[in-house]
């Protein structure tokens, strides 16, 4: 049985010892030795964090390589025993069909005639409108220069001179 009286003294005298070295030192090395324990202690409550967690990451990453690999081998043993199935069956191998539909089939023609179908022809009328106020360069933001502007209404296509880009105009049908 453990004596409970006989540990308890014993422990008070360590600590009364301790206490009679710790007082009879310097104030200053009483404060270092102070801020050293709690430096010791706080290291100490990082290094059980990290290695708590370290144990942790490993037990969950091996847990889920274990599941992985046992999924594995369960799905090429399906895999493989589907294939004997049909081997030995001589039945055909079912084609899995895409679930959409709708992208992987070609549109149906309509069922109105090309004579029944109403024709609207746009009425054509160009316009090319180039006002020099309202031309900046989408890149850099400066506005285009007279030189740039007349390139745009020869082509249609002008590049900027401080950034190099370019800029394409469209004909609008209105």
């Amino acid at each position: 049985m453990v004596n409970w009286e006989q540990i308890g003294e014993q422990a008070l005298l360590y600590w009364t010892e301790f206490m009679n070295w710790f007082l009879s030192i310097p104030i200053y090395a009483q404060v270092l030795f102070i801020i050293g324990a709690l430096a010791v202690l706080v290291l100490a409550v990082i290094i059980v964090y990290y290695v708590l967690k370290g144990t942790a990451y490993l037990i969950y990453y091996i847990l889920k390589g274990t599941f992985l690999l046992v999924k594995g081998i369960f799905v090429g043993i399906y895999k493989l025993f589907e294939e004997l199935y049909y081997a030995i069956s001589g039945k055909p191998k079912p084609v899995k069909v895409p679930s959409d539909k709708e992208c992987c089939e070609p549109l149906e023609p309509s069922q109105q005639s090309y004579e029944e179908r109403e024709i609207i022809v746009p009425s054509h009328k160009e316009i090319q409108i180039i006002l020099p106020d309202a031309v900046y360069c989408s890149e850099c933001g400066t506005q285009y220069t007279e030189r740039m502007l007349e390139q745009l209404k020869q082509n249609g296509i002008a590049y900027c001179v401080y950034c190099g880009k370019g800029y394409k105009s469209t004909k609008a049908e209105v």
